[in-house]
């Protein structure tokens, strides 16, 4: 799983950007640049439910929304009143976290109406 916090980290992540993930996550980077506003979570084979609910401090319930990208889910909590969240990346591939990938699954919206950039 990797767990980007910074816009510094996503430059990181940028230089080889999982596949299809490129745009979202130069705007967050874009996001990320003044203030620390979110966490990003991009979910790796291997990565487990429960390990995500671990470093999230949070199960994986209550999203804000969750959009259908190609090849991705991109799921959106907003943590606090003063607008902190996380986003969680979650390939679309039935093998990579299952309990995720089915909620996303089931719940996403086709377009991506949410964040503007």
């Amino acid at each position: 799983m990797l767990i980007l916090t910074t816009a510094e980290s996503v430059v990181w992540t940028l230089e080889q950007p999982p596949d299809g993930l490129t745009y979202r996550l130069e705007c967050y980077r874009d996001l990320l640049e003044g203030e620390p506003i979110a966490t990003v979570f991009i979910l790796q084979p291997g990565d487990r439910a429960t390990d995500l609910e671990r470093y999230r401090t949070a199960p994986f319930e209550h999203w804000e929304f969750i959009d259908k990208l190609t090849g991705w889910y991109e799921a959106v909590f907003v943590i606090s009143d003063d607008g902190f969240g996380h986003v969680v990346f979650v390939p679309d591939c039935s093998t990579s976290v299952p309990e995720v990938w089915t909620i996303c699954r089931a719940n996403a919206a086709t377009a991506n109406t949410h964040l503007t950039y």
